[in-house]
């Protein structure tokens, strides 16, 4: 009887702590983008948000892919930082259980950013010379 106590333990153990990342991180990651400027339209993968005010913090999708944010304001030039990706160190805790990591790749949460923090600097348009 207490071998099988031990056994169903660990399995037990085993499912509780499979896809650990997951459970833990979650498929997206909090990031805090910094500019110059006081306010300005971001892209993050292609989706707009207006009228933001820096520093705006905001979540991206773990994953394999890179995740490109653009930051536009009227009479700057718009800057593009990449945001790459890393190993995310929680994952390890699925040790041999491959249903974990399976799960962990799937929803991207086998990964993190690069950083946190992200600073972006715009710099004025230059205005252009009129040919007379």
């Amino acid at each position: 009887m207490k071998k099988f106590s031990i056994l169903a333990i660990m399995a037990v153990s085993l499912f509780a702590f499979s896809s650990c990342a997951s459970i833990f991180c979650g498929s997206k990651a909090k990031v805090t983008i910094d500019s110059n400027v006081e306010e300005a339209t971001v892209t993050i993968d292609g989706q707009k948000f207006k009228n933001v005010t820096f520093p705006y913090t905001t979540k991206i999708r773990r994953g394999f892919d890179e995740t490109i944010v653009k930051v536009e304001a009227p009479s700057y030039d718009t800057e593009t930082i990449v945001i790459n990706k890393n190993f995310n160190a929680v994952s390890v805790i699925n040790l041999f259980d491959v249903l974990g990591w399976g799960i962990d790749a799937a929803t991207g949460a086998i990964t993190k950013p690069e950083f946190k923090f992200y600073e972006v600097n715009l710099t004025t348009k230059k205005e252009k010379k009129t040919e007379e």
